[in-house]
């Protein structure tokens, strides 16, 4: 397999259903690690002595983000007795995407002016609340403005209406280092690159819907978060459109945990790395001492489980000479091959047997998978419809990872017919009560990108001057978990800096009622899609006759909030 990293919801897309394959970053940043002990001024000398320029503070970890002045800057560096090793960056982002191209901006409740839609929106869109059981914690706390989550992830519209006041702006930064690059390689260079979003706020929009589904206003209009009394720091490591370095994304979940304000880190990302080669190792490995750091400093990590729909192992793993315990490693058997497109020739690019789940797999981070409103009733029109089980609510989504590897679940919404849209067909959306409902920056890709915004995807609408909209994924699950940690900890102060008791109190009073008949991907299965797109490799469609079990979907449980924080 080759290593891979996306957003971690169907929305990068909306539907992300496999991976995208990283290349060679075009800045030629280098990973400067350095023996344990050296002093931050120590290392930054080395890479200056050498001729490189440092554009990422890792420090922390005993690590720098380089870019090399010249072809020598490998073998000077290396003289430097404090050093201990060097490796590529990884340029990292979304390339394929299931979805229906078509269509417009979705319409919404009403735009109009001066109209109060109120509480409505709340009862009619937002059951994922009703499933985590919000309303009896809600009794105790609404979250406290002592606690904060860090959203590390695209950025976040500050000024969205559900986001006033909820994001401190005292907390968290802009981990693209566009000055740094920009006075190294020139404008019109980094452009070319691809990387155009160097300013503070969110251009993509998902950051903006994680934050507010953690924390966003309860002010009786449109969204709300699961914790709205708490704060949210945004820490920008995505640029939209992009991706990002993967030392971009380690920087600043460095920074978060190093900030004593913190309590929670929220990381809606998905990767897979091959544990055959050596660059990709050194990746997990930083990411692996940065979550280290994170439970050193107090701070609990919950991580996507990924949208490919495989089947996530957890085992134990010598890496770099490393030995790790509760590694997240897809399946090497037939459930490591991810959701295949119809069309598709072969399955090089959907076959993840053998990765490493990243951050999601990285040991000590709590991984989410996610589960769907209902399998809802599909017409005699679509051949792959669910015949059985309709009307079953809280099954694993058809897009989720799932495994051993699994800590926890929470709703992350699904398209009506729990299949993909290649089977469902123009009914097979997720606005009105599939998705998840929540905030989104109306500036950002998922609302102008005619096909993300579209009323198959996630119908973005504008209400107020402010973007609205239905997204699926594990990006949408883990801030569910990640707003019911806030609320225990608002709750329950002798938990904060616990990360052990914290994740151990989700996991202890978590909702094992939910029956899950959603299966893996179907090898055997090569129907063509609903339009008569071949289905040549099989893997295209879920298996709606073996389904995946409870501990595998589910983990402990359905994250249950009023349990959780108690009375």
């Amino acid at each position: 397999m080759r290593p891979t990293l996306l957003l971690a919801t169907l929305a990068a897309a909306l539907a992300v259903t496999g991976s995208a394959t990283a290349t060679g970053n075009p800045f030629g940043v280098t990973v400067v690690r350095f023996a344990h002990g050296t002093t931050p001024a120590q290392m930054r000398a080395a890479v200056t002595a050498s001729g490189g320029t440092v554009i990422g503070d890792l420090s922390a970890i005993d690590a720098l983000a380089v870019v090399p002045g010249s072809t020598g800057f490998d073998a000077s560096v290396r003289t430097k007795r404090s050093v201990t090793q060097l490796f590529a960056d990884s340029l990292l982002g979304g390339e394929r995407h299931d979805r229906m191209r078509g269509g417009g901006p979705g319409n919404g409740p009403s735009d109009t002016p001066g109209t109060d839609l109120g509480d409505p929106w709340h009862a009619l869109f937002q059951w994922d609340d009703d499933r985590m059981n919000v309303a009896p914690a809600w009794r105790r706390t609404t979250g406290d403005r002592s606690i904060a989550v860090a959203v590390i992830d695209t950025g976040v519209d500050a000024d969205h209406r559900e986001l006033q006041g909820v994001v401190d702006k005292k907390l968290g930064g802009n981990f693209i280092p566009c000055a740094d690059l920009r006075a190294l390689f020139g404008l019109g260079f980094i452009d070319r690159s691809g990387l155009r979003d160097c300013r503070d706020g969110d251009f993509e929009g998902h950051g903006t819907w994680v934050a507010s589904r953690i924390a966003g206003a309860l002010n009786g209009f449109a969204s709300n978060g699961v914790a709205p009394g708490v704060k949210i720091g945004s820490y920008k490591v995505l640029a939209a459109g992009l991706g990002g370095l993967s030392s971009w994304i380690v920087s600043g979940l460095l920074a978060a945990c190093s900030d004593p304000r913190i309590d929670v880190v929220n990381m809606s990302i998905e990767a897979y790395v091959d544990p055959s080669d050596p660059a990709s190792v050194d990746d997990y490995l930083l990411f692996s001492d940065a979550v280290d750091f994170c439970l050193s400093r107090g701070v609990p990590v919950f991580a996507a489980a990924g949208n490919a729909h495989v089947r996530v192992d957890r085992v134990s793993m010598t890496l770099g000479g490393r030995t790790l315990q509760g590694v997240g490693q897809v399946s090497t058997g037939p459930e490591g091959i991810a959701s295949v497109t119809p069309g598709s020739d072969s399955l090089d690019d959907y076959d993840l047997r053998g990765g490493l789940v990243l951050p999601g797999g990285v040991p000590g981070v709590t991984m989410v998978s996610a589960t769907a409103n209902a399998i809802g009733a599909a017409p005699a029109s679509v051949p792959l419809r669910w015949r059985s089980h309709v009307g079953a609510r809280d099954q694993l989504a058809y897009y989720s990872n799932y495994g051993s590897r699994i800590d926890l679940a929470a709703p992350g919404g699904a398209r009506a017919y729990e299949i993909p849209l290649y089977d469902g067909g123009a009914g097979d959306v997720l606005a009105g009560g599939w998705g998840s409902f929540g905030a989104l920056a109306k500036n950002g890709l998922i609302c102008t990108d005619p096909s993300q915004s579209s009323v198959f995807n996630s119908a973005c609408f504008t209400a107020r001057g402010d973007a609205y909209g239905w997204i699926q994924g594990t990006s949408m699950s883990t801030p569910n978990v990640a707003g019911v940690a806030a609320l225990v900890l608002s709750a329950h102060h002798e938990l904060v800096g616990r990360p052990g008791a914290l994740v151990q109190r989700l996991v202890a009073t978590a909702n094992r009622s939910p029956v899950n008949y959603m299966g893996p991907n179907d090898p055997a299965n090569d129907a063509p899609a609903l339009d008569g797109t071949p289905c040549a490799t099989g893997f295209c469609h879920v298996d709606q006759a073996h389904p995946v079990s409870f501990a595998e979907s589910y983990g402990a449980g359905l994250v249950d909030a009023g349990a959780a924080v108690g009375r």
